[in-house]
């Protein structure tokens, strides 16, 4: 083989080692009690559990970061070797990404206060009026869908601001993320009207990993639905929020 052939098939294999190597960027964002920032400093939450112990099943290695949902999204798209969670899968994203999972169901909930005598029953009955979402979330994206007066603001908390000071009528969000902000806020006079949808949330990464790795995740997260991991887990977080 001559030498420059030799050098170049040398390279080329470095890097596809390298590339293997890598250790995975895990995205997400503060969204309890699915992902959020635990004691002293660290990421934590029911899906991070889940995803980690997945990958210390696979023995792959890999980064948490914490960020802004939508920079976090977007990044995902663009960069290779990356994931986000805990990520709703929907018609328009299915495209975007490849999917591990599901990890868990997130029921979405329309929020009010307790001082609202507005009788909701079925979501048209909310129709009327101005609804709390944030940016980015499949939830607000789903109302917006559908022509509802959606009220973005930039995170899921200061929607129970907004809903206390009567800036909005109703707050969407999801089941136990609601639950776990109204703790934060202290918000006691705050209560669910209507839970009027049930989603899965999944574990999305960059179309450029391999076939083969998702399908060895995806088993790997099968297997530790059949050994009672998640159950066990999931009853960690979720049981006290029933």
């Amino acid at each position: 083989m001559p030498i420059r052939l030799y050098l170049a098939s040398l390279l080329l294999l470095c890097s596809q080692l390298g590339q293997a190597a890598a250790a995975l960027k895990l995205l997400t964002e503060d969204y309890p009690p699915f992902n959020m920032v635990g004691q002293g400093g660290h990421i934590s939450g029911l899906s991070t559990e889940i995803v980690q112990e997945l990958f210390h099943r696979a023995g792959v290695s890999y980064g948490i970061s914490l960020l802004p949902w939508i920079r976090a999204f977007n990044l995902t798209v663009l960069e290779a070797n990356t994931c986000l969670y805990s990520t709703t899968r929907t018609d328009s994203r299915e495209h975007q990404f490849k999917w591990i999972g599901p990890l868990v169901e997130n029921p979405w909930v329309l929020y009010a206060r307790a001082d609202n005598r507005h009788a909701i029953l079925a979501l048209e009955d909310a129709r009327p009026f101005k609804i709390g979402g944030y940016a980015g979330d499949a939830t607000s994206q789903y109302l917006i869908d559908r022509g509802f007066d959606v009220d973005l603001a930039n995170t899921d908390q200061l929607n129970v601001k907004k809903l206390l000071a009567g800036r909005i009528d109703f707050w969407a969000t999801g089941k136990y993320l609601g639950a776990s902000l109204l703790v934060r806020e202290n918000a006691s006079h705050v209560r669910p009207v209507l839970t009027f949808n049930t989603t899965l949330l999944y574990l999305a990464c960059n179309p450029a990993m391999p076939d083969s790795q998702v399908q060895q995740l995806n088993e790997l997260l099968r297997g530790m639905q059949r050994d009672g991991t998640l159950a066990r887990i999931n009853a960690k977080y979720l049981n006290q929020k029933d």
